[in-house]
């Protein structure tokens, strides 16, 4: 999560306009229900997009919108709560939440066994019965382990693999080398999460036939850069961590983001992109200013993703705040500001 942009400019309406009429009209359909769904309106109308199978095309045409970070709930022992996290789940199908989405850092997949986290993907996915799209996720494990790993959980109903990859490799030749071979080796579509990877490398892995999209941690114009890139191949890059942050990735043809709301909130985070895919661009600013400015001030200060466990203790969906050893958990007596803002939007009683 990051606090950068604090300041709006004066005329926010005039920028996003200003930012279609560069990008191109068709740029922004392209991605986002209309045009000819590939982006080729960036690159020209001779340029032949790619064609994915049919089972990356549904993941893609369901890639819209909000991703709400599968946040892990655990009992007094630091076990799992499954209890919990299906009571979660369905509250987020309830509420129309579009995407489930197991990150590395929110879901802390480096805290859990390999058998915990198939698990999780299985509770989840059984549990969502595809009402919400749901993306699982890999540990950061050599290549022969990752692979068994995709291929053991194809059958838990699982849409999409998020395949972390974290600084295993030399350079990025290896890199993409590790990239292909899982995608020769498994079935299902297949993320990465990109740290500090070339505009060169991400093209490059856009054009494997079964990862259709990037988990982006970039700053805004390098995140603009990989939007516009790879376009013609069809694959998404998607923000992560803020809604101001899609505010204008949207426009750079972005189509999903995950954001700190979204987990306990996704009434909000559905407002605010409802808003911005209509052009209600000062709604849009609203919720960012209004909503997520200050939720970030709040958990800026009780860590990530350890303010997603308060917050979804506070709503009453877990039992407990804590998070697994070396980590220190947040107690119920630091969460009054947290408290106070969930009761000041009316999510929880007074």
């Amino acid at each position: 999560m990051q606090r950068d942009i604090k300041r709006v400019p004066v005329s926010r309406r005039q920028f996003l306009s200003r930012s279609v009429g560069v990008l191109g009209a068709g740029a922004v359909g392209s991605r986002h229900g209309g045009g000819s769904g590939h982006g080729d309106s960036l690159f020209g109308a001779d340029t032949v997009p790619m064609v994915r199978n049919e089972r990356c095309r549904q993941v893609l045409d369901r890639l819209k919108g909000p991703m709400a970070s599968i946040t892990i709930p655990y009992n007094s022992n630091f076990s799992i709560d499954h209890g919990a996290l299906r009571a979660w789940v369905d509250f987020m199908c309830e509420k129309k939440q579009p995407i489930l989405f197991l990150t590395y850092g929110d879901s802390e997949l480096g805290f859990l066994k390999e058998q915990e986290i198939e698990a999780v993907i299985r509770t989840v996915a059984t549990q969502a019965r595809g009402r919400s799209l749901v993306i699982g996720g890999t540990g950061a494990w050599w290549t022969e382990r990752t692979i068994e790993f995709i291929n053991r959980v194809e059958d838990s109903g699982v849409d999409a693999i998020n395949v972390h990859m974290g600084s295993l490799t030399r350079n990025e030749d290896n890199l993409y080398a590790a990239y292909r071979e899982i995608n020769d080796r498994t079935k299902l579509p297949l993320l990465t999460s990109s740290s500090k990877y070339s505009l060169d490398l991400l093209v490059r892995i856009a054009q494997l036939p079964n990862f259709i999209g990037d988990k982006c941690h970039e700053e805004l114009y390098k995140y603009h850069q990989y939007c516009r890139a790879t376009s013609k191949y069809d694959y998404a890059v998607l923000s992560a961590g803020l809604m101001k942050h899609f505010l204008f990735g949207y426009f750079a043809g972005s189509t999903a983001y995950l954001c700190a709301a979204a987990p306990f909130a996704p009434e909000m985070t559905l407002k605010f992109y409802h808003a911005l895919t209509q052009g209600n661009y000062d709604a849009a600013r609203d919720i960012v200013l209004q909503f997520e400015d200050p939720l970030v001030d709040i958990t800026s200060g009780l860590g990530y993703p350890h303010c997603y466990k308060s917050l979804l203790y506070l709503m009453g969906f877990y039992k407990t705040t804590l998070m697994r050893p070396p980590r220190i958990s947040n107690h119920p007596e630091e969460l009054g500001e947290l408290k106070t803002f969930l009761q000041n939007h009316g999510l929880i009683a007074r």
